[in-house]
């Protein structure tokens, strides 16, 4: 029981720690000048948590690590969208609850695919379970920063500007590259760890698959 505790804890230390490298990497790669900022790397890594032992657990907590990650980022590396312009008070709310509904929504998406294509072959079941779970986890992801964005904005009483102009421009123009890269990714990242983990295609190890 004692080395299943240690093996969780090192799996959940490890989880959040690629989150937060993998975030941290989007973040330098923005300071470049290449004229985009994305949250490229994060997200697919995320997400790919999200799906990989098929458990809800899982999935919860890589949302979760996502924005605590996204929060400690911005003492490290503050963003122009939250920052850069609010005080740390405001940022758990545009941090957190977005990013643990992103993967809440996308695993429960995730499941309902797969019983809809019960009938498919079980790699083509999970990659398209998983490639339409990482699209409504997404918008999903998108919709609810941009409402606590604004939420925050309303009670920090920030004045509609050309700045937030600007900023939910890039937010818009940072979509298709990053639903595409993850939609894409997510399911290649998933099946290839599974595979390299043994624990079936289904996400489950083989001696407990029907």
């Amino acid at each position: 029981m004692v080395n299943n505790k240690a093996y969780n804890v090192a799996k959940l230390a490890i989880m959040f720690a690629t989150i937060f490298v993998a975030m941290m990497l989007d973040r330098a790669i923005s300071i470049l000048p290449i004229g985009f900022s994305m949250a490229v790397v994060a997200l697919l890594v995320t997400l790919s948590f999200c799906f990989l032992e098929n458990k809800w657990s899982t999935a919860i907590l890589s949302g979760l690590f996502f924005g605590l990650a996204s929060f400690l980022k911005e003492f490290i590396m503050p963003s122009a969208t939250l920052g850069q312009v609010f005080p740390p008070q405001y940022w758990l709310l545009v941090t957190i609850p977005p990013r643990v509904l992103m993967t809440t929504v996308a695993f429960a998406i995730y499941r309902l695919v797969q019983k809809l294509c019960s009938s498919c072959r079980p790699r083509k079941r999970q990659i398209v379970a998983m490639a339409v779970a990482s699209f409504f986890g997404l918008a999903t992801n998108t919709f609810g920063f941009l409402t606590m964005l604004e939420l925050c904005r309303t009670m920090y009483q920030v004045e509609t500007n050309g700045v937030f102009v600007l900023i939910y421009g890039l937010l818009v123009t940072n979509i298709l590259p990053e639903y595409l890269i993850s939609i894409i990714g997510a399911p290649l990242v998933v099946l290839g760890v599974r595979r390299g983990l043994k624990i079936g295609i289904e996400g489950i190890p083989k001696q407990m698959e029907n």
